[in-house]
């Protein structure tokens, strides 16, 4: 698989400008595939490599205003502080903290704060160490069941839309969404 692939695969609605952020495994990639970044970066999207352990990557695919955004919801902020990340912190030092999380322990379960899970979900699951949940699809829910599987269901069209597109030959910086 390109990394066009996995970009629309498991990051459509990030694409899309539905969610802040989302997160991609590069263990082997054929190749780049047809995209330009510079072309996906002016439509507002940004990438970071999180961790690379071994040649396996984890980029974060993010658009910047909107995961900022969603990073300043009260209980995102008193999670973030609860797990050691500066408080009054540019979105820029969240992320930095973040890759020192991923360095230091391994697999940081906030992340789940940076691909727009609930924050009382991703406490949810820190809490109960991922068992216990009332609900599971792209992540566990712990809290608002109704409401995380009607996001869920949005954001499986959505990817389902995006590959029905990209299989057709409609080019990834026409499916990416500026915002």
């Amino acid at each position: 698989m390109t990394l066009s692939d996995l970009l629309v695969i498991h990051s459509s609605p990030t694409l899309a400008a539905m969610k802040g952020g989302s997160l991609i495994a590069l263990k082997s990639l054929d190749g780049k595939g047809s995209f330009s970044r510079k072309e996906l970066e002016e439509k507002g999207l940004s990438f970071l490599t999180l961790t690379n352990v071994k040649g396996e990557k984890l980029l974060l695919v993010y658009r910047r205003k909107r995961l900022w955004e969603e990073l300043q919801d009260k209980a995102a902020q008193r999670l973030l502080h609860q797990v050691g990340y500066p408080a009054d912190a540019t979105l820029d030092d969240l992320l930095a903290h973040l890759k020192e999380r991923f360095r230091s322990t391994g697999f940081p379960h906030e992340v789940g704060l940076f691909l727009s899970y609930p924050p009382l979900d991703v406490e949810g699951f820190i809490r109960n160490g991922g068992r216990d949940y009332a609900y599971s699809g792209l992540w566990k829910v712990y809290s608002n069941i109704e409401k995380a599987a009607y996001i869920q269901g949005i954001y499986e069209r959505c990817r389902q839309a995006y590959i029905r597109s990209y299989s057709r030959g409609v080019p990834l910086a026409q499916l990416c969404i500026t915002a």
